[in-house]
């Protein structure tokens, strides 16, 4: 279970004032610095960095602030369109400014012409961060790890009953305005397509274009379908390794030797020692078939680390080596910051929630219900509110570009189907093979960079969407067959 709650999902939602006039754009009112942001890799990029002080309870503005953690990476033309990129952090629980400079080398192109914004949401990063877990800490038991989420409210300094979608994005408004942006651009992965969605629907009039990856609709429950749909992945993941000449010769009974894996363990647990492949301190873990599957249902985020996933089931069938299968597994979802996790979904996600339809529908996955131990945490945690309109399919004529990964685990392209119903003006590409998060290739970031461009999808050219595939498989650790 501690396994499974920490590694959480990237992770991982009608305007009433439509009609109203908006007030005029302020000048912008934040001071800004010099600052470097800097990639898990190492390399680094100039930006300005800032603050905003903002009510926690935005019904008292009097009363306590928390403070906004900003930064701007400049356009590099010095006449910059007048409408910024605000890029929006999945999760939830992700800080945007810890988890975007992977990625900025692929907006190159976007920031010669304007700026790209980047804001933890409350709750992340330097933004009155809310931790239960020390993400270095691997020495509890499940049961110690359930008790300490089950606890953390009254650890952390936070009203949590204002943590939640709606609020945050009302604090980017805010943030927008202070900044001086009349109108801006939103992207959003995963979680961040629920928040680019609210915003939409609390200030439609502040919107160029919505960029969605990997989307969450109205009716998306955290952990309701996760059994389900990571299932369905994982049987394209199978079927696509047989039809592959070199993975289907290399393993030919690789859904075989994954079941019979797990049954050995269900028998006989193995206890290991590993290098924590984050830390490189050892780690004691015992290998279950839960740990396992989590482990299996994480490394499907993420095309690049699927391409080892066939070599890494077979060393631990085979070889009972689990290094490979565990170390992958950690790169995904690091820096998560559970507090804000649980702070936003117990609100929005938990009241919604079915046991009993949860257990129906995982029924038939080697992954489980994930929903009781959620469940049983957020029993325990304060519970905000949200307005009636919050789940209600949002209806826009903005243009929206919508990306899906065809093998997304946790948001496959169903769910960008249901928010296109609503939808006047968008465009679905659906990526053949691929998993959660796609613009990371260079066809995705060209055709993006376009969109923004023209604030229009007319006329973009999506023709090189046929010719994206998954990384090829690995045969052995020294890579795929040339």
């Amino acid at each position: 279970m501690r396994r499974t709650l920490i590694f959480l999902f990237v992770s991982l939602f009608l305007s009433a004032c439509a009609s109203q006039s908006l007030p005029a754009t302020p000048q912008a009112t934040i001071a800004l610095k010099d600052c470097a942001l800097v990639s898990p890799r190492g390399s680094q990029m100039d930006a300005r960095c800032g603050s905003l002080a903002v009510p926690e309870d935005r019904a008292n503005p009097a009363g306590r602030q928390i403070v906004l953690n900003i930064a701007v990476i400049p356009a590099i033309k010095r006449n910059p369109e007048p409408d910024a990129l605000f890029l929006l952090a999945g999760g939830p629980g992700q800080s945007a400014i810890e988890a975007f400079p992977a990625m900025l080398s692929f907006l190159f192109n976007v920031h010669e012409d304007r700026d790209i914004v980047l804001v933890d949401q409350r709750g992340t990063g330097k933004s009155n961060p809310l931790r239960c877990h020390d993400p270095e800490n691997e020495s509890l038991t499940d049961e110690q790890a359930l008790e300490e989420l089950k606890t953390c409210p009254e650890r952390l300094d936070a009203d949590l009953s204002f943590y939640n979608t709606e609020i945050a994005m009302t604090d980017l408004d805010a943030v927008r305005a202070a900044l001086g942006y009349e109108t801006i651009n939103l992207y959003g992965a995963s979680y961040g397509t629920r928040a680019a969605l609210t915003y939409l629907r609390l200030f439609p009039q502040r919107v160029r274009t919505v960029t969605l990856d990997a989307v969450v609709d109205a009716d998306f429950v955290m952990f309701m379908d996760s059994a389900t749909d990571g299932q369905a992945a994982l049987d394209k993941f199978f079927l696509r390794c047989e039809a592959d000449q070199a993975c289907g010769s290399a393993f030919p009974d690789l859904e075989a030797e994954f079941s019979a894996l797990l049954t050995r363990l269900e028998q006989n647990p193995a206890e290991i020692t590993i290098p924590h492949p984050l830390t490189n301190k050892p780690l004691d873990l015992t290998v279950t078939p839960e740990l396992v599957a989590g482990m299996v249902f994480n490394t499907l985020y993420v095309p690049d680390l699927v391409a080892s996933l066939p070599l890494s089931i077979h060393a631990a069938y085979a070889d009972e080596n689990y290094v490979p299968l565990i170390s992958q597994a950690f790169m995904v979802n690091a820096g998560i910051y559970d507090g804000m996790f649980y702070a936003v979904t117990c609100t929005e996600d938990a009241p919604l929630i079915s046991g009993a339809e949860a257990a129906r529908r995982s029924a038939d996955s080697v992954f489980g219900d994930r929903t009781v131990d959620f469940a049983a945490v957020c029993s325990e945690w304060p519970k905000g509110q949200v307005s009636d309109a919050f789940r209600a399919p949002l209806q826009s004529d903005v243009p929206v570009l919508i990306l899906s990964g065809e093998a997304d685990p946790i948001t496959p392209p169903r769910y960008a189907e249901n928010v296109a119903e609503n939808l006047e003006n968008d465009l679905h590409l659906v990526f053949s093979g691929m998993r959660h998060g796609n613009l990371s290739s260079r066809c995705s970031a060209n055709t993006f960079t376009k969109f923004l461009a023209n604030g229009s999808l007319q006329d973009l050219d999506t023709s090189c969407v046929a010719g994206i595939q998954p990384p090829p498989f690995f045969v052995d650790f020294s890579g795929p067959l040339p």
